[in-house]
């Protein structure tokens, strides 16, 4: 560093890179707001304590509250350097309101074991049913939630509502909470439960971020949907939920449908039935028609009636046939038979021959077949006669 002269851009580069290296992000920040100001829709202010002063900005801010000089909070931001005025500060992502340090810590700290846990994993969530018959829900008796909740399901889609009352905040609040989900789910015929409460405080909002509340809600068979606060609170209960419903009056129209709408889906369901129905009638009119149009069907005996021909006409033809192959058959039988005459050896004995066979039936062919005293059977045209050798004599 010593060994060149610096830019006053090179060394504030320097700077910025070296805080950027240190990661110092996502970090949660408490102090008293100070020279607070709006301009084209951000926020600038200071963060202070008694011993030292934070510059601050936040971009696009969503918060539904207004800030104001002297408020106490905890931000959430990266720490950055804006090189063109050379000064560090606070990039704000996230704000709290309150003097609640360290119960915000404990809420990050629950949150943190519980997500390690796998309480939040999606594949734990359980859908909620379309059309319920009956709504659980666990909030306070005399609130403006339930009157929220009652108002909503009353308009859009009527179903019976049972209230486990319970306190929403203070001491106890948590314990009642829980064993409220608990009995709600010793019954058989609850669809789904809304547990929730209005807007208030971090601290009144406090008994849906304890531990047993959010067990209780994971440990339920029957699908809950968490309805605490406003939009903008979020609590353990929201994480854990099947559910997630920035109002309570929100949760009601989660979990019942629009009745309405129903009654335009009923129609159209209906209509795209009765229509599908119409179009197969009208192509099974069609078919018809046009099978009944058909020869077959419009002239049956002019068809039956050249089958019939047809059918005579192959009869004759086969009859034909047969008979042509018989007189075949004939002529070539008499063929052989004449030439099986030809060769008959009876037949050159009408002509003055004779065949001489020797005793055992074989015929005299030589004269070597036969001694002197041989015997030999002669046949002729009219029958056969023995004889016997007295001589033999060779050519």
């Amino acid at each position: 560093m010593l060994k060149k002269i610096y830019s006053v851009s090179e060394i504030t580069r320097y700077i910025k890179n070296a805080i950027q290296n240190a990661n110092i992000n996502d970090v949660w920040i408490e102090g008293e707001i100070s020279n607070f100001r709006e301009a084209i829709g951000n926020y600038f202010f200071y963060l202070k304590d008694e011993n030292a002063i934070l510059r601050c900005v936040m971009f696009s801010p969503s918060i539904s509250y207004p800030l104001k000089d002297g408020m106490k909070v905890i931000v959430k931001g990266d720490i950055g350097v804006y090189e063109k005025k050379g000064y560090y500060q606070f990039y704000v992502k996230d704000i709290k309101i309150g003097g609640i340090g360290k119960l915000f810590l404990k809420f990050l700290e629950i949150r943190e074991k519980l997500k390690k846990e796998g309480l939040f994993d999606e594949i734990h969530k359980k859908r909620l049913p379309e059309i319920p018959n009956k709504i659980g829900v666990v909030t306070s008796p005399n609130g403006a939630a339930i009157r929220d909740i009652i108002n909503v399901i009353k308009r859009r889609f009527p179903v019976k509502i049972i209230l486990a009352p319970v306190k929403v905040q203070g001491e106890g609040a948590a314990e009642e909470i829980a064993n409220a989900i608990k009995k709600l789910n010793e019954m058989n015929d609850i669809d789904a439960i809304i547990v929730g409460r209005g807007g208030g405080s971090w601290e009144d909002l406090w008994a849906f971020n304890e531990e047993k509340v959010a067990r209780a809600i994971f440990s339920s068979h029957i699908p809950i949907i968490s309805a605490v606060g406003h939009e903008t609170d979020f609590t353990i209960s929201d994480f854990v939920a099947d559910v997630r419903a920035p109002t309570p009056s929100a949760a009601a129209e989660i979990v019942v449908p629009d009745r309405e709408d129903l009654i335009k889906k009923i129609d159209s369901i209906a209509n795209r039935i009765i229509n599908g129905a119409k179009n197969k009638i009208d192509v099974g009119k069609s078919m018809l028609e046009g099978m009944m149009n058909r020869k077959a069907f419009k002239y049956p005996y002019e068809i039956l009636r050249d089958k019939i021909d047809l059918c005579s006409s192959v009869e004759e033809k086969l009859k034909n046939l047969m008979q042509s192959f018989i007189n075949e058959t004939k002529r070539e039988m008499e063929m052989k038979e004449e030439m099986l005459n030809l060769y008959n050896p009876y037949n050159v004995l009408k002509r003055g021959y004779a065949i001489a066979m020797l005793e055992n039936n074989e015929l005299f062919k030589s004269i070597d077949d036969v001694e002197i005293g041989d015997k030999i059977k002669i046949i002729v045209k009219d029958g056969e006669t023995k004889c016997q050798v007295k001589e033999k004599k060779k050519k």
